[in-house]
């Protein structure tokens, strides 16, 4: 349960801090293009504190969630086995 909450919000912030810098950047290609100084650190400084808010939420839950246990990911299978071929 807690790690499903957490995988949720982890991919929200994920999505959220990609979309956010993406709208930077376009942002800030647009005020070069106009020539106009104060759109681009305008744009920037109205959205960079949610994107790289939701990126630093974003690195935290990754962390959070490399805590959590996957009894599958120990098991090794056939295709995790390299067979090497033994020297004459």
């Amino acid at each position: 349960m807690v790690e499903k909450v957490i995988s949720t919000v982890f991919r929200i912030s994920v999505a959220m801090f990609l979309l956010g810098g993406l709208v930077i950047v376009i942002l800030q290609g647009v005020g070069l293009v106009l020539g106009d100084g104060d759109f681009v650190t305008g744009s920037e400084e109205a959205l960079a504190p949610w994107a790289y808010g939701s990126a630093g939420v974003a690195g935290l839950l990754a962390f959070a969630l490399s805590y959590f246990h996957h009894a599958d990911a120990e098991t090794p299978t056939d295709a995790d086995t390299v067979v090497t071929p033994e020297h004459a």
